[in-house]
């Protein structure tokens, strides 16, 4: 199979769209409101969770407190709820089928929270950059549960963290993320110093962080300090950075659902 079929196999979209997949069109649409967002989250239970469950972290400081999908929307925002819906549409929140690697979910969360607490720092938007971080490794829970037997080949040969940032990219594609979004998970296992894009410089350095913080992750990335300095922080800040990151990631550890 070539990297092309792969990438056709693994992107498709559901024949018969739910839930998740109705609410990615409708956050295209400029006239859509919380309430209608809210009542599309409720008719699907199982989105409903992650969507509730994700705004009562304490991560978002009203852990407890938001008890109504139209709340949760106003809370997360409507990137972090467009990164929700796509992992939905794809099944990562489903039990069915082969499990996601251990790593998967920990490491894209805490790789979320390095975004956006990098952001913070360079003038970005929080929001945008969690969910930047959180759908980084797409491509590679994508092979896994649409290509299983393509995907120990893969990590069997080592192929995986080379190609699983282009598969990434090409579903967000065709899910009609942003460009400069698509732009930057697509480079996020390049040199730093030869991205162009901010968006791919921060996530680099958020993946770098989220290492330095769990290195039993099987995946591998630029040194933290480097790899922050083309994003435009001092490493000089780098100790205290993997500090907040690791306290806040514990204000997440019950997401997912």
């Amino acid at each position: 199979m070539t990297s092309n079929d792969l990438i056709a196999d693994v992107v498709q979209l559901p024949v018969r769209p739910g839930a998740a997949m109705r609410l990615l069109w409708m956050l295209d649409d400029t006239h859509a409101s919380a309430s209608d967002l809210g009542r599309l989250i409720e008719s699907d239970p199982a989105l409903s969770a992650q969507v509730l469950g994700l705004a009562n972290t304490p991560f978002y400081g009203l852990a407890g407190r938001v008890t109504t999908a139209w709340r949760a929307v106003t809370v997360l925002g409507l990137a972090t709820l467009r990164a929700l819906a796509t992992a939905a549409a794809f099944d990562l929140f489903a039990e069915h089928g082969r499990p996601l690697p251990a790593d998967f979910w920990p490491h894209a969360v805490t790789t979320a929270v390095g975004a956006s607490t990098l952001a913070r720092r360079v003038g970005a938007l929080p929001n945008d950059a969690f969910s930047l971080g959180l759908l980084h490794d797409l491509g590679t829970a994508l092979v896994c549960r649409r290509a299983p037997q393509e995907f120990d080949g893969l990590v069997a040969s080592g192929e995986l963290e080379a190609t699983h940032a282009h598969i990434a990219a090409s579903a967000l594609g065709v899910m009609r993320f942003p460009a400069d979004i698509v732009e930057a998970i697509d480079e996020h296992h390049g040199a730093p110093g030869g991205v162009a894009s901010s968006w791919g410089r921060l996530l680099i350095a958020a993946d770098a962080i989220a290492l330095a913080i769990d290195e039993s992750t099987s995946e591998t990335n630029v040194p933290l300090g480097p790899a922050l300095d083309a994003a435009g922080v001092p490493e000089s800040a780098a100790d205290a950075l993997v500090d907040e990151v690791r306290a806040a990631r514990g204000q997440l550890a019950s997401f997912p659902a």
